[in-house]
């Protein structure tokens, strides 16, 4: 995981479909670099379903790697309350300012560093608890929706048959494309 401003942030989340970069407050005060650093940022949505108040921007230090082999960039988080299982949040930007390559199968992501490859390896550990958190938030939020409440948990098992009812439906779900002649 990086460290952001001299101090290893753990439940840090690498995500490329993010556009912005995200620091909570928390992290922040234990920076002590005090909120009059931060200047003005426009607000923004889609981070989470509820209100997220910003606080304000700042450019920080984040390194990645060890003592022989690591890579240090300047980058611009927002700092704001989310309510979210994550202390930091690296989207594209950061992602690109490292030149990250995403490793999918082995749960890796690849920079370059001054003497060689620096590799990072998922905490896995990490991984299962953030999400835990995340759809027990979910399915407390869902618990007042009583319109939709099989919109959230598992996925069926049922398989999905053609409006004739009797032809099973094919899904792409590798490419997400439509499928010819539609």
């Amino acid at each position: 995981m990086p460290t952001i401003c001299n101090i290893w942030v753990g439940r840090t989340l690498m995500d490329g479909g993010a556009g912005l970069n995200l620091l909570s407050p928390e992290v922040f005060r234990r920076m002590q670099i005090g909120e009059r650093k931060l200047t003005p940022s426009a607000p923004f949505c889609g981070v989470t379903d509820r209100k997220t108040v910003l606080l304000g921007q700042i450019e920080l230090p984040v390194t990645f790697g060890g003592r022989d082999n690591f890579r240090t960039e300047n980058i611009t988080f927002d700092v704001v309350h989310f309510d979210l299982p994550y202390n930091a949040i690296l989207g594209r930007p950061a992602l690109a300012k490292f030149m990250v390559a995403v490793h999918c199968a082995y749960n890796t992501l690849k920079l370059p560093g001054p003497t060689g490859v620096i590799s990072i390896k998922a905490d896995v550990k990490g991984s299962v608890h953030c999400a835990e958190r995340l759809y027990k938030a979910v399915v407390t939020t869902s618990s007042d929706n009583v319109e939709h409440p099989e919109t959230f948990g598992p996925p069926s098992t049922k398989p999905r048959l053609s409006p004739d009812g009797h032809t099973p439906i094919r899904e792409n779900t590798l490419t997400g494309a439509e499928p010819e002649g539609k």
